[in-house]
C-alpha cells in the first residue's frame, strides 16, 4: 500500500512538471518569435534610416561639389568686386634677410 502510494505520487509529480515545462515551453517559444519579430521591424526601420541617410549624404557631397567649383568661386568673387589683377598693379614684396 505504501509503495503504491509513493508510485502515485512520483508519477503526479512527474506529469505535474511534464505539464509545467510544455507549457514553458509554448511560452518561451511565442516569447521568442515575438522577439524575433520585433528585431526584424527594427531593423527595417534601421534600413530604411541608413538609405535616407545615404540619400542625404549623397546631395551634400553634391552641394560641395558645386560651391567648391571654379565657375562658382569666379561668380562669388565677382560679385564682391575681386577681379584678376593687370601686370602693371601687381606689387612684388621681398623680405628682409
Amino acid at each position: 500500500m505504501i509503495h503504491t502510494r509513493r508510485h502515485e505520487l512520483l508519477s503526479n509529480t512527474l506529469m505535474v512538471l511534464g505539464v509545467l515545462l510544455i507549457v514553458a515551453g509554448i511560452f518561451f517559444t511565442v516569447w521568442l518569435r515575438s522577439s524575433i519579430k520585433s528585431l526584424q521591424y527594427r531593423l527595417g526601420n534601421l534600413q530604411q534610416r541608413q538609405h535616407q541617410l545615404i540619400k542625404e549624404q549623397r546631395n551634400l557631397t553634391a552641394k560641395k561639389e558645386n560651391l567648391l567649383s571654379i565657375t562658382n568661386i569666379d561668380q562669388v568673387a565677382k560679385k564682391m568686386g575681386f577681379d584678376f589683377p593687370d601686370r602693371s598693379k601687381v606689387i612684388h614684396v621681398k623680405e628682409k634677410s
